[in-house]
C-alpha cells in the first residue's frame, strides 16, 4: 500500500514510505480482504474536515466478527449492510508499529470491530457501508520550495493530500481492491485520483467528481486543489496536467512529454494498463508515483530536467509498481527495474559515454557507503531510508538487470520483460518469477545468476594477477591472470562470483573486444593477436556491478562522508557566530554517526587514519591553513577569496566545497568547506549531501554555481605493455 518512489529533483531523492499494519492486530484482521471501494467523500478544506461513507466487498472467513482500520482522528458514525445496521466498537487505538527501515511520519489508528449477526457468518463475502467523519489536521513537514516534504494526510485550503497510510478509507492488510471515489468539492477545487474520469457536474457551488478503477490496487490517494484542468487522448489514453494557474504555461510541455514516455513504454513492455496518466502539481514538495498518476510540488514542477527525466520514471512506474505488484517476502525489484529502464536508459539513448558514466557512479556509490556492517541482500530490500539502501536496493538492482541484460541479450531481455508484465499484471511478484520468466524465455540455467545476485551480500573486487605477453609463430600471445580478492571492507566468502567479465585488447590499429566468464579466485585467460599489444583493460566501461579500486573512484563527497569512521571538524578562530554555524553543519553531517571534534582536538594520527570534513577558512579553522599547501591544480585558496578553474571568487555570499586526496593516506580523502561570508553557510550546508559525485562546488548566495568532478588519471585495471 504505496505510491511508488520516486526520482531525484534538485538532487533531492524522495519517496514515500511502505505502509504497515499494526503488529499487534495482524493475527486478527488477516482473516478478511477487502476486494473493492465504493466511496463518497466530501471535502471541506476550510475546516480541514471530510465525512465519508465507503461501501465495501468484503472476502471473509468462517467468523462472526470483522475487523478494519481507520484513521483514529474519525468517528465511525455506522456500519451495516445495505439492508440493517450491525454492532461495531472502536478499539486499541494506537500508533501503529512500522519497521525501523521506514519513516515513522505517522498518525494514529483505530481498530474497528463489527459483529456479525447469524445469517452473515458463513457467508464469503459480505457488503458493509461505513459511515465516517473527521479532521485531518497533520501538516507538511515543510512548504519551503527547496525542501523535501512529507505528510500522509492534509485538508487545507491550499489543498488536499490523502494517502493510504492516514486510513482516510477502512482498510486491512494485503488487500488488493478495487475503488470508485465520488468526490465533493467547493466550487474552484479539482479532484483527482486513480482510475477513469467517469462524471463530473458542478451544482450548487460544489464539484461533483467521480473517479473509478476497475482493476485491484494496493491503495488510494485523493488529491485536491485549486487547478486548471487541460488534456489531450492518444490512443485511448486520456492524459491530464492538473496545474495551478501560475504554471499553465508548463502544461503542453508535460503532455507532449507524457505522450512520448507513453508511446515508448508500451513499444518496449505492453499497453499501457490505466485510461489516464495526470501530472498534478502539489502546494508542497513532493515526488510520488501513484496509479495513472504523478503527484509533483510546485518548485519540483518548474525544474527544467524533470520532464526529460523524472517524468519517464514516474510513468514507468504503472508497470512495475503499480500494475505488476512487488512481493516484498522476497525483496523489492521494482526500484531498480524503473531506475534501469528510466534513468539509466535516457542515459543510454543520449551517448555512450553517460550511459558508461552512470553504471560507474552506481559502483563508486556502493563503493563509498556500503560497508560489510551495513550492507544487505536485494532479497531483503524493501525501501529507500539513506545512501546504503538507495546504493544497494537502486543501484545494485539497476546493476543486475544491466548484467542480465548483456549475459541473454536484448532481444531476449525485452521479450522477457513483456512476457512478465503480461503474466503479472494485477498480481504480486518477486524475484522468483522474474528468474522463472527469463529462464523459460531464454531457454537457460540462470539459478547461479539469481542465487549469487539476490541472494548474497557484497560484491566482487576484481583485480590483475600475472600479465605476460610473448611473440609466437603466427602472432602475439596474452596471458592474463584475474583473481578476485577481498577487501577488509567486505568478508571473504564461500566462493568467488561468477563473472561475464568483458576485456579490451588495444593493438596498433584496432581493439579485440571479448567477454570471458571467470568463476574462480584466479583464472588464466589468453588472447592471441597478429599484432602486438598496446594496453589490455579489465570491464572498461562497468558493465559489472563491483567494488572500485580508491584509484577508479575521482575525490568525491561521498567518498568522505560515506567513510563511517570520518571525523567532522569545526574551526574555532572565527566569531561566535560562525562557529555556531559551523557547528550546526557538523552535527548534520556527522548524522550521530560520525565523530565531531574541535580543529585544535584533531591529532596526527587523526590525520593520517581518517577522512576529514574540515570547516572554516584560511582565518578560522587551523587544519584549513595546512591543506591549502597541497590543494589539487587550478584551486587556489587566500584569505577573503579563492580560485578554482581560472576564476576568482570573492563576495562575501562565496562558498567552496572542494575534495582532495589525504596526503598521508591514499585510501582516505579531505574535504575543506569554506565561506567567504557568514550569511549562507547554514543553507548551504544543508544541501551538500545531494551532490555526492561530486569533487568541488562553488556556491553564490545558496545557489550552485560551479561543479565539476576531477579526472581520474590512473587506471588500476588497465596494463600497458613496454615498446
Amino acid at each position: 500500500m504505496s505510491a511508488r518512489c520516486l526520482f531525484n529533483y534538485a538532487l533531492f531523492f524522495i519517496c514515500i514510505p511502505f505502509l504497515t499494519i499494526p503488529t499487534v492486530f495482524a493475527s486478527e484482521v488477516h482473516t478478511s480482504r477487502i476486494l473493492s471501494h465504493d466511496i463518497g467523500i466530501e471535502l471541506y478544506p476550510k475546516e480541514h474536515k471530510l465525512n465519508a461513507k465507503d461501501r465495501i466487498q468484503v472476502q471473509c472467513a468462517d467468523s462472526e466478527k470483522i475487523f478494519f482500520f481507520i484513521n483514529d482522528s474519525f468517528d465511525v458514525l455506522s456500519v451495516g449492510t445495505p439492508d440493517r445496521k450491525l454492532d461495531f466498537s472502536a478499539k486499541n487505538r494506537m500508533s501503529w508499529d512500522i519497521n525501523s527501515d521506514r519513516s515513522q511520519n505517522f498518525g494514529d489508528v483505530q481498530n474497528v470491530e463489527v459483529v456479525l449477526s447469524p445469517d452473515l457468518m458463513h457467508l464469503t463475502t459480505i457488503t458493509l457501508d461505513v459511515v465516517y467523519e473527521g479532521l485531518i489536521l497533520s501538516k507538511p513537514s515543510s512548504i519551503k520550495e527547496e525542501d523535501v516534504s512529507e505528510t500522509v494526510g492534509i485538508v487545507d485550503e491550499r489543498g488536499v493530500y490523502l494517502s493510504p497510510a492516514c486510513f482516510w478509507y477502512p482498510d486491512v492488510p494485503d488487500s488488493l481492491s478495487t475503488f470508485k471515489v465520488k468526490v465533493i468539492t467547493p466550487d474552484g477545487y479539482e479532484a483527482v485520483t486513480q482510475g477513469k474520469l467517469v462524471n463530473k457536474r458542478l451544482f450548487d457551488a460544489k464539484l461533483y467528481t467521480t473517479w473509478e478503477e476497475k482493476n485491484v490496487s494496493e491503495g488510494c490517494h485523493l488529491i485536491a486543489g485549486k487547478y486548471m484542468v487541460k488534456d489531450i487522448k492518444v490512443n485511448g489514453i486520456n492524459i491530464y496536467t492538473y496545474f495551478f494557474p501560475e504554471e499553465q504555461g508548463l502544461s503542453e510541455i508535460y503532455l507532449s512529454a507524457a505522450r512520448r514516455y507513453l508511446g515508448m513504454y508500451q513499444r518496449l513492455l505492453g499497453e499501457y494498463p490505466y485510461d489516464k496518466f495526470a501530472v498534478v502539481e502539489n502546494f508542497f514538495q513532493t515526488g510520488y508515483g501513484m496509479p495513472s498518476f504523478t503527484l509533483l510540488g510546485n518548485y519540483v514542477i518548474k525544474l527544467p530536467f524533470i520532464v526529460e527525466t523524472s517524468l519517464g520514471h514516474e510513468i514507468l512506474h504503472n508497470w512495475w509498481g503499480n500494475s505488476v505488484f512487488v512481493d516484498e517476502r522476497g525483496g523489492n525489484w521494482c526500484e531498480g527495474l524503473t531506475t534501469y529502464m528510466a534513468d539509466y536508459y535516457y542515459k543510454e539513448l543520449a551517448d555512450k559515454t553517460s550511459a558508461q558514466d552512470y553504471r560507474r557512479d552506481i559502483c563508486r556509490k556502493y563503493t563509498n557507503y556500503v560497508t560489510e556492517k551495513n550492507d544487505f541482500p536485494l532479497s531483503s530490500f524493501i525501501g529507500r531510508r539513506d545512501q546504503v539502501t538507495q546504493s544497494v536496493g537502486y543501484g545494485k538492482t539497476a546493476m543486475v538487470f544491466h548484467m542480465l541484460r548483456r549475459i541473454v541479450g536484448d532481444d531476449l531481455f525485452f521479450k522477457s520483460l513483456r512476457k512478465f508484465y503480461k503474466e503479472k499484471i494485477w498480481q504480486s511478484a518477486g524475484w522468483t518469477d522474474i528468474k522463472n520468466v527469463f529462464e523459460s524465455e531464454c531457454n537457460m540455467d540462470l539459478s547461479w545468476f539469481f542465487g549469487q545476485w539476490i541472494n548474497r551480500t557484497g560484491a566482487p573486487f576484481i583485480d590483475f594477477g600475472g600479465v605476460n605477453m610473448r611473440q609466437v609463430d603466427d602472432g602475439w600471445l596474452t596471458e592474463l591472470e584475474i583473481i578476485q580478492t577481498y577487501p577488509k571492507v567486505q568478508r571473504e566468502i564461500d566462493s568467488p562470483y561468477r563473472l561475464h567479465l568483458p576485456i579490451i585488447l588495444e593493438l596498433q590499429n584496432e581493439c579485440d573486444y571479448k567477454i570471458v566468464e571467470v568463476n574462480e579466485g584466479s583464472n588464466v585467460v589468453s588472447f592471441k593477436s597478429k599484432s602486438k599489444p598496446a594496453s589490455i583493460t579489465l570491464d572498461p566501461e562497468y558493465d559489472v556491478f563491483r567494488r572500485l579500486h580508491i584509484e577508479e573512484v575521482p575525490p568525491s563527497i561521498d567518498s568522505v562522508l560515506g567513510d563511517s569512521k570520518g571525523i567532522i571538524v569545526y574551526p574555532t578562530e572565527c566569531e561566535s557566530g560562525s562557529v555556531a554555524a559551523y557547528k550546526k553543519i557538523a552535527e548534520f553531517l556527522a548524522d550521530g554517526k560520525k565523530i565531531i571534534k574541535a580543529d585544535k582536538e584533531v591529532t596526527e594520527i587523526d590525520i593520517a587514519e581518517k577522512s576529514l570534513f574540515v570547516l572554516g577558512g584560511v582565518l578560522e579553522n587551523k587544519l584549513t591553513k595546512e591543506f591549502i599547501k597541497i590543494l589539487p591544480e587550478n584551486l587556489i585558496i587566500r584569505e577573503n577569496e579563492f580560485t578554482i578553474n581560472e576564476v576568482e571568487y570573492s563576495k562575501k555570499s562565496n562558498i567552496l566545497l572542494v575534495i582532495f586526496r589525504n596526503p598521508e593516506n591514499k585510501l582516505k580523502n579531505i574535504a575543506l568547506f569554506l565561506s567567504l561570508g557568514t550569511d549562507n553557510i547554514i543553507d548551504t550546508g544543508y544541501k551538500i549531501k545531494h551532490y555526492g559525485k561530486y569533487s568541488y562546488l562553488v556556491f553564490d548566495g545558496g545557489k550552485n554555481i560551479d561543479k565539476g568532478v576531477f579526472k581520474v588519471v590512473y587506471n588500476p585495471l588497465k596494463k600497458y605493455f613496454s615498446e
